[in-house]
Order: structure tokens, then sequence, then C-alpha cells
């Protein structure tokens, strides 16, 4: 009999490990949509993005073995997805790490029209992209997916104080981005 969405996680991934493959299913249905908006966030590219998701689920699924039935699911794939992201960045060169960013991508907009909403998103996904890589993946993890601090820290294996303070600088970027953002550019997007 297939596996009910009610099915706990544990139980799930017990009967994986006992040689019930479909078991994994109703996990890869609970966290593909999680882990996509991960890393949607995160890179650019729908192929990229939809790889990405494929082979994090792979390797949860070749590494159920190891996993450690008294903690969290939902932490652990996120973590698969961080690495698969932070080596994709590393395979192009590039690390996870502050970068200085161009203010001059920023000018004053700003309005309120029916749209706003719709706008509003597309301008929280425009100064999203324009945040240093490790500051974006902490905000994503937190306002996006909703993990805890604790989850997080156990996402990125840094201290919960160091995930604050990523926080705490993401959200101070948002601000200031938030403010100068080229409206125009991002309305033309939309229409």
């Amino acid at each position: 009999m297939p596996p009910s969405n009610l099915t706990s996680e544990a139980d799930l991934i017990r009967q994986v490990k006992a040689g019930r493959r479909e078991a994994f299913r109703p996990l890869v249905e609970r966290y593909w949509p999680r882990v996509k908006s991960l890393a949607r966030r995160i890179l650019h590219g729908s192929e990229l993005v939809e790889d990405i998701c494929q082979e994090t689920f792979l390797r949860a699924f070749e590494k159920l073995e190891t996993f450690d039935l008294t903690r969290e699911f939902g932490p652990w794939i996120a973590r698969i997805a961080v690495n698969l992201i932070g080596e994709h960045f590393r395979r192009n060169g590039q690390k996870l790490q502050l970068v200085p960013l161009d203010e001059r991508l920023f000018q004053p907009g700003g309005g309120d029209e029916p749209g706003d909403t719709v706008v509003g998103r597309v301008l929280l996904d425009d100064c999203l992209t324009r945040l240093p890589l490790a500051l974006r993946i902490v905000f994503v993890l937190r306002h996006g997916l909703m993990f805890r601090y604790e989850e997080i820290a156990q996402i990125l294996e840094e201290p919960v104080g160091t995930i604050k303070v990523h926080l705490f600088r993401a959200r101070e970027l948002l601000k200031a981005f938030w403010t100068r953002v080229p409206v125009q550019r991002v309305t033309e997007r939309v229409e």
C-alpha cells in the first residue's frame, strides 16, 4: 500500500531504508517546493534550478542510510541543496562570501498603484539578487522558507550568533536597496 501524506517522515525514511523506494516519493513531494524556492532565490536560470533540485533529492536518496532519525529532515535536505549550490558557484570560480555591491544600480522610486503587490514582489526579488550570496542564502532560509535560527545554523554549519548577524546585515541592505530600486526597469519587466 502506498504511503499516505499523514505518514511521519521518520516512518517514510525507515521504509526507504528497508527497501521500499516508493516511500521516498512523499518526502520529495513535501520538500520539492522548499528546495526549489531556495534554489530559485539564489540561482539564475530555471534549468539550473531544476538541476539543483533533482540532484538534491538524488543525493538525499543515496545518503538516506546515513540520516539520523532523531533529527529533522527539512534542515538536512536544505543542507544538501546549499552544498550543491555552493559547488555550482565554486565550479564557476565564485565563493559564498561577502562581495562589494555596485550602489549605482539603485535609484529613487516608489508608488501606490493597485499593482504594487506584484511589483513589490518583483522588486524584492530584484533586491535579493543584489545581496551577497551568503546573506541571500540566510535571508531566504529564514524569511522565504521559515527555518528557525537553530535550523539555519545547522544547515550552514555556523553558530547561531553568526546567522543572526548575517540576517541583520541582509535586512539592513534590503532596506537600503528597497528605497533605491529602479522601479521603471522592474515595472517594464512586469508589463
